[in-house]
């Protein structure tokens, strides 16, 4: 508002010198006229009518300037406004940017430091994982040479339970020939005997034997190959 009144300062002190100046001008129109003859009234008529209507020309200018300087003086005091909301604004943002760097640079920081921690877990878990694998590796290799002594086992106690089979078998046998062996000795026996049956029975005490010593050999491989199972 004050720029207002300001601005029309100027404007009104132009419009009283024009005023001031139109009627000096008048008086000494007059007075000159009045030193050569009298001026008459038609001719003071005119003239006053001349100057109503350049001050009426004059008093329309000036409403048109200060029409004009109102509506220029509201356009600045409205952009001045807006100059002002638009620099609030352009504060604030820069504010918020200020703080969106300072975030950004934390969480840059933060990003960092997992990364660091990232690094250093995955070391250790190769770490892990490499003696997983050698750890693995050995119970793999463990596990085969157990299943393979597993089943020797298997297959030994098989073969210590077939030949025991057939040393009962043989022993058995062996009884039965012996019997008529020594009734053949003894010369007063009333079954069909003869040296055959000695014999028999000799034949079938050396198939004892061997069978027996085969026997011991799969029990003395048995009892070793237990040892190294219980080892495991």
């Amino acid at each position: 508002m004050s720029t207002t009144v300001t601005s029309k300062t100027p404007l009104l002190f132009s419009l009283l010198a024009l005023i001031i100046g139109g009627a000096i001008g008048y008086g000494v129109g007059v007075k000159a006229e009045q030193s050569t003859s009298t001026p008459t009234l038609q001719a003071c008529q005119l003239h006053l009518q001349s100057q109503t209507e350049r001050l009426d020309q004059r008093v329309e200018q000036y409403q048109v300037l200060v029409a004009s300087n109102e509506q220029q003086s509201q356009q600045l005091e409205q952009t001045t406004k807006d100059l002002t909301a638009m620099t609030e604004r352009a504060e604030k943002q820069k504010e918020d940017f200020k703080q969106q760097l300072s975030l950004l640079a934390q969480k840059k920081q933060q990003l960092a430091v997992n990364q660091q921690k990232l690094e250093v877990t995955k070391k250790k878990l190769d770490t892990e994982v490499v003696k997983l694998q050698t750890t693995t590796t050995k119970q793999q290799v463990v596990i085969d040479k157990s299943q393979q002594y597993f089943k020797r086992q298997a297959e030994m106690q098989a073969n210590v339970a077939a030949t025991q089979a057939n040393v009962t078998e043989l022993k058995q046998a062996a009884k039965g020939f012996k019997k008529a062996c020594d009734e053949f000795k003894s010369g007063n026996s009333w079954n069909w005997v003869s040296q055959k049956d000695c014999d028999n029975y000799d034949q079938q005490i050396g198939l004892l034997n061997a069978k027996q010593a085969v026997l011991a050999s799969q029990q003395q491989a048995l009892a070793v190959i237990n040892v190294e199972i219980g080892k495991k």
